[in-house]
């Protein structure tokens, strides 16, 4: 009972995603095409036309492998897009969401993983 109390804690952490989750979950919530146009559409006002290219720089980059979605300039780039109606704000939290990721309390605070025999040999150290 005791490693089955211990297996079941978990917490959620935050973790880079991979760049090509980010742009599959734009291309599948439909808003990538958007990105892709405005950012060669010169009548585009300057500063969508400069969100929307940075937003492909950053995720067409083979050299950028993984995006920390709580870094300060994703979430500017986010905000731009909602701001500038390209995409939604529950789209922009779904990106954001991918980063959300729950793992067992013991990976978290560097423990192996906990099962029944670990408990029995732990309580037949202290048993002595």
């Amino acid at each position: 009972e005791a490693a089955d109390a211990i297996a079941a804690k978990t917490v959620s952490v935050r973790r880079p995603v991979d760049t090509w989750v980010v742009k599959k979950t734009a291309i599948e919530s439909g808003y990538y095409p958007a990105i892709v146009e405005l950012s060669r559409d010169a009548s585009s006002p300057a500063a969508v036309r400069g969100l929307c290219i940075a937003v492909l720089a950053w995720i067409d980059d083979q050299r950028i492998q993984t995006c920390d979605m709580d870094l300060p300039v994703v979430s500017q780039m986010t905000s731009g897009l909602v701001a500038s109606g390209i995409c939604t704000q529950p789209q922009a939290d779904a990106l954001s969401n991918l980063a959300n990721h729950t793992i067992p309390w013991t990976e978290l605070v560097g423990l192996p993983e906990i099962g029944r025999g670990l408990v029995s040999a732990a309580r037949s150290s202290f048993s002595g």
